[in-house]
């Protein structure tokens, strides 16, 4: 029996018909109906039709053991948590299933990707696409799409975004909200692709590997040096924090290459499947897989697991050995071992999505005081510039406000709104660019903070009131260098130069006397 899995609108006449006839085609003839009502005369009715035999059981009390013998798995109905539970009893099953769409349809949801580098993530956006899942607009998280934490292209190290400003303890953000998938790979295997990827001379560390007399002293220093971006173990150990979330499956790049990669079709499918049935994505494991190994991916090297193995002479095993052995072990990866000792319990565990009522969800958060007249508050997981003034006293009023009002994905975002005002969207990007003059800060140490016609300067308050906007190159040019005047590629910018001149003065002040 093929794996597959199916999904039907609860209210749709023949849906559930449809469905079963598409799994007796795929061979099956004894089927399992689960359900708040499980089997109604008109739905026996089309199984005697379709020609299949049927046991009857009830959701809340199904478990894996139930299924020992039959074909197909239905789902006549039922909430989010009950369904979920029951796809996840089919993972180690070959098995078609057929169930309704909840809340936790991947339609209704976002699902996150966090990786390491070099671990296969473009072979992972590939699978989401074979899905049905095309990318979010990078700062708007749309359900039924993927997306990667605001801020971070592909690669969000789990230790830098915990430590963040935007970070909430509560786990309002939807990243915590939402189902995610981390993926990760054998270390020595990621040294091996990091070399083929670093040494080209478009790349920026290109330079700090081909100054190495040769490709054994790169990978030397790809393992053990900590003065450009630390040692292995200091690579990986940002991102495997992820593997202890239970919103996140953890998948590795050994399960999803196949045999076209040196792995394993049995391994793929099977994590091809736990991920189908975790996120609720209908289809066929073996269809996705047939489709999933991409050699014109544009970060493709060899594709293949174990290259390491061609590669590393004995000293480099030496240094690997050298360093503390905690990344290797949390990933499940021994010296020779070509998958992880984790695949199997990781592919296993449950999926958990944090649910939190309205009172904590919107429950509002200052995280910005007194910028130009606003605060910026948090809402659930989402920036408001507000109004100072305006009072949001409880959680029914910050959810109506948050109604009113697109907000924004991440605070720098927000703040930039504020400066910037209606000219930023809610996909934290400027409309068209912003003419005129404003003054943005008046009197910050000894300075006036001024947007003018796309360009950030400060003027001195010594200088009185002046008309930027009248001011030619050469007149800024001579404030620069008589220190009354500043200029940046941002707000912050602007403010940094300020200080470094105000640090300076100081300076002289103290070798004076």
């Amino acid at each position: 029996m093929k794996r597959y899995l199916d999904f039907f609108e609860a209210d749709a006449g023949d849906a559930i018909g449809n469905s079963l006839a598409r799994a007796f085609e795929l061979g099956a003839r004894k089927a399992t109906v689960i359900g708040p009502n499980p089997l109604g005369k008109e739905l026996a009715n089309t199984l005697r039709k379709i020609g299949m035999s049927w046991s009857e059981g009830q959701l809340t009390t199904f478990r894996k053991l139930d299924i020992a013998d039959e074909d197909v798995l239905l789902v006549t109905g039922g909430n989010g948590t009950d369904v979920s539970q029951a796809l996840h009893a089919c993972i180690d099953r070959n098995i078609s299933v057929i169930a309704p769409i909840t809340e936790y349809h991947c339609s209704k949801r976002t699902v996150f990707l966090l990786s390491i580098p070099k671990s296969g993530t473009h072979m992972v956006i590939r699978l989401l696409d074979l899905m049905g899942l095309s990318r979010s607009p990078e700062r708007a998280p749309q359900p039924g799409t993927w997306s990667t934490p605001v801020g971070y292209h592909y690669h969000a190290p789990c230790r830098d975004l915990m430590r963040g400003d935007w970070f909430d303890p509560m786990g309002r953000q939807l990243l915590f909200r939402s189902p995610a998938i981390f993926v990760y790979r054998n270390p020595l295997d990621i040294i091996v692709s990091e070399l083929d990827w670093f040494v080209r001379s478009e790349h920026a560390f290109s330079g700090y590997l081909n100054c190495c007399a040769n490709r054994s002293e790169q990978l030397a220093r790809l393992i053990a040096d900590d003065t450009v971006m630390g040692s292995i173990r200091d690579r990986i150990n940002g991102y495997v924090g992820w593997m202890n979330f239970n919103n996140v499956i953890s998948v590795s790049y050994e399960e999803l290459v196949g045999e076209r990669g040196g792995g394993s079709q049995a391994e793929q499918l099977d994590a091809i499947w736990a991920m189908q049935l975790k996120l609720h994505i209908g289809g066929s494991p073996q269809e996705y897989g047939s489709r999933l190994y991409d050699q014109a991916s544009a970060t493709f090297s060899k594709g293949r697991i174990g290259r390491h193995m061609e590669c590393f002479e004995e000293q480099h095993f030496t240094l690997l050995n050298s360093l503390p052995q905690d990344f290797m072990q949390t990933l499940g990866y021994a010296i020779g071992a070509t998958i992880s000792s984790r695949a199997k319990e990781l592919r296993q565990r449950p999926l958990v999505v944090k649910e939190l009522p309205p009172n904590v969800l919107y429950a509002p958060r200052l995280v910005r005081e007194s910028l130009m007249g606003s605060n910026i508050v948090e809402i659930a997981g989402r920036y408001f510039p507000v109004k100072q003034g305006v009072q949001l006293m409880s959680a029914e009023d910050a959810e109506r406000f948050s109604n009113e009002q697109e907000g924004f994905g991440c605070l720098r975002d927000a703040v930039e709104a504020v400066i910037y005002g209606d000219a930023v969207t809610a996909l934290g990007t400027v409309r068209s660019e912003v003419l005129g003059t404003e003054l943005v800060y008046e009197g910050y140490s000894g300075f006036n903070i001024v947007h003018h016609n796309g360009n950030w300067y400060a003027f001195s308050q010594a200088l009185g009131s002046i008309d930027v906007g009248n001011l030619v190159e050469s007149a800024i040019e001579d404030m620069k260098r008589n220190g009354t005047c500043v200029s940046g590629a941002s707000f912050g910018d602007v403010k940094m130069e300020i200080l470094r001149f105000v640090m300076g003065q100081l300076d002289k002040r103290v070798k004076a006397h």
